[in-house]
């Protein structure tokens, strides 16, 4: 706003300036062109009415300008604060979006992204610490599970060679009272 008012203060100067030396020139033109009559100057009325139309026409011309410029500068004001007003709305927008965009809605609950970021951490790691705590637990339930079938199979095998030998004891025993039955049968025919 500043750099306009100088702007139109130094286009008023200039235009000014411009249409000056012609006044000037003017009025220059209008002492030379009279004449002198004992130290004074004798101006034709025509002239002097002439020159007077020519004043007040760079007169009006000058005020014309300068209403047009305080028009200017208060529609530049104006527009100024306008500007200014949506300057303050956008940047309470900004900080509505920049909290916004810094908090995260959770289960309808607005919360920081730092203590969501906290709170999923937690959850994340307590979840971690849980499923490492199962997975010891399974793989010490295996292992008791893998000894007992070893110790299972250990117990199997033995027991099946030990009913071998107890059927092979009991197959040696039949024959031997087959045999002792047949000796008995044959002492008895004999006898």
């Amino acid at each position: 706003m500043a750099t306009l008012a100088i702007f139109s203060v130094v286009f008023f100067q200039l235009h000014a300036q411009e249409n000056e030396p012609q006044i000037i020139s003017n009025l220059h033109t209008l002492i030379t062109k009279s004449s002198s009559y004992q130290n004074y100057k004798v101006i034709d009325k025509a002239a002097i009415s002439g020159f007077q139309n020519t004043l007040k026409n760079y007169v009006a011309k000058q005020e014309q300008m300068m209403s047009n410029l305080h028009q200017e500068i208060a529609e530049n004001k104006k527009s100024s604060i306008v500007l200014q007003n949506q300057l303050q709305e956008l940047k309470q927008t900004n900080e509505l979006l920049n909290e916004e965009k810094a908090s995260i809605s959770f289960l309808g609950i607005q919360i920081s992204k730092e203590n969501y970021s906290i709170t999923m951490w937690v959850l994340f790691l307590g979840a971690l610490a849980i499923a490492g705590i199962l997975f010891y637990k399974f793989k010490t339930a295996n292992t008791v599970t893998h000894h007992s079938r070893t110790v299972l199979k250990d117990l199997e095998e033995e027991f099946e060679s030990y009913r071998r030998v107890c059927i092979e004891r009991e197959q040696s025993l039949r024959r031997q009272l087959f045999e002792e039955a047949k000796k008995n049968r044959e002492f008895k025919n004999v006898s």
